[in-house]
């Protein structure tokens, strides 16, 4: 049995002060920014921007900026108690903080990872410096903030038909669409598995398996096909009873690549793709980029009831992210495809449900109470990036 070290009062001297609870810690930490730290190796810091809290699984703050003897960085912070929770906590081998540039402790006094270490235990007046872009946003007056979301997130719009007009060109319109909604329904855990996927899964395949498969029979056949090849199931045989060629990656692999710690159990990805095969099969006549071109001749709400799937267990992909897919996804495809009228579309969408990240766009914006159409939000957001992130 390891000895117990004598404690502070054993010796006589001052009992420490109890470290302070991480969700104090965080107040704390937001606090500093913009104030002058120091690290425990000596380094200046100064936290230009502290991040934004991120919920769920992953670093407790994404996005921040710091300075670092000078130097610009940019990643997440991770608040601890003591810098030996990193370890105790499995950080050490999750690749979800392999982004942390700084790690905030309540009091160093034990080894933990090779990372800047800032201590902090007062509290020192003073509020926080907003970003360039988001203070100047919060100056310009409702109407001047609209017409600055606006000609932003029409920016962003144009960037992402650019993409989709570059992936066209190298696999054709229909598999660059395929991708951009798989890549839609991995949320933020998930999109790298869900993009593989719908290259493994490729457009052409699972139109000619619709084809083939009686119409009732078409999501199921489609199920199997996807949860076979993202590790969630066995792939079923062919058509023709001939057996499915073999995986890209085994089964364990492609499992093992899925994040579900602190996923909702109505965004897990099995459902996730279980909704994508009920799209897909719906569409299965027309093809996914035909039925979207078709709806959003209809309007945003057309688009909307298109992309939003039940299924027998419930929604499988429910309004907020069928909004999601028709503006990050479909109408940037379509603009890209020359469909007529998508920008449009996009400039009368609502916009989809909000997060954490555009909460705190629009605390830094001045733009909370505001009523946004996803044209303002997406903007919103691309001022963030670009203000905070430097992308």
């Amino acid at each position: 049995m390891t000895a117990r070290a004598p404690s502070a009062r054993a010796g006589g001297g001052k009992r420490p002060a109890p470290l302070l609870p991480e969700r104090l810690l965080a107040k704390l930490w937001r606090a500093r920014e913009g104030r002058a730290l120091r690290a425990v190796d000596g380094r200046r810091v100064q936290a230009l921007y502290a991040g934004r809290p991120a919920p769920g699984h992953g670093p407790d703050f994404q996005d921040a900026v710091v300075l670092l003897d000078g130097e610009r960085r940019t990643g997440s912070v991770e608040l601890h108690r003591k810098p030996s929770d990193w370890r105790a906590h499995g950080h050490d081998a999750d690749p979800a903080y392999d982004g942390v540039v700084l790690h905030v402790v309540a009091r160093a006094e034990q080894a933990g990872p090779d990372l800047p270490v800032v201590e902090l235990r007062a509290r020192k007046r003073g509020g926080p410096r907003e970003p360039e872009l988001l203070a100047q946003a919060a100056r310009e007056g409702s109407a001047g903030l609209r017409q600055m979301l606006v000609r932003s997130g029409a920016a962003r719009f144009r960037e992402r038909a650019d993409a989709a007009a570059r992936r066209i060109a190298e696999a054709g319109a229909e598999q660059a669409l395929h991708e951009a909604v798989f890549d839609a329904l991995g949320y933020a855990e998930n999109r790298e598995p869900f993009l593989r996927l719908a290259r493994d899964a490729p457009a052409a395949e699972l139109a000619r398996l619709a084809r083939e498969t009686p119409e009732a029979e078409r999501a199921a056949a489609l199920e199997r096909r996807l949860l076979g090849a993202a590790g969630f199931g066995d792939a079923p045989s062919g058509a023709d009873g001939s057996e499915p060629p073999p995986p890209r990656r085994s089964e364990d692999a492609s499992r093992s690549a899925w994040r579900t710690a602190g996923v909702r159990p109505a965004n897990h990805p099995r459902r996730r793709v279980l909704g994508a095969a009920a799209l897909l099969a719906r569409a299965a006549d027309e093809g996914l980029l035909s039925a979207c071109a078709r709806a959003c001749a209809g309007g945003p709400s057309a688009l909307e009831a298109l992309l939003t799937v039940a299924g027998a267990q419930g929604t499988l992909i429910g309004a907020g992210r069928a909004r999601e897919i028709a503006v990050n996804a479909a109408l940037p495809a379509l603009a890209a495809a020359d469909a007529p009228g998508a920008e449009g579309v996009f400039l009368r969408f609502p916009a989809p449900p909000e997060n954490a990240l555009t909460k705190e766009a629009r605390r830094l914006a001045g733009a909370a109470g505001m009523r946004l159409s996803a044209c303002e939000q997406i903007g919103l957001i691309r001022l963030y990036r670009r203000s905070v992130a430097g992308r």
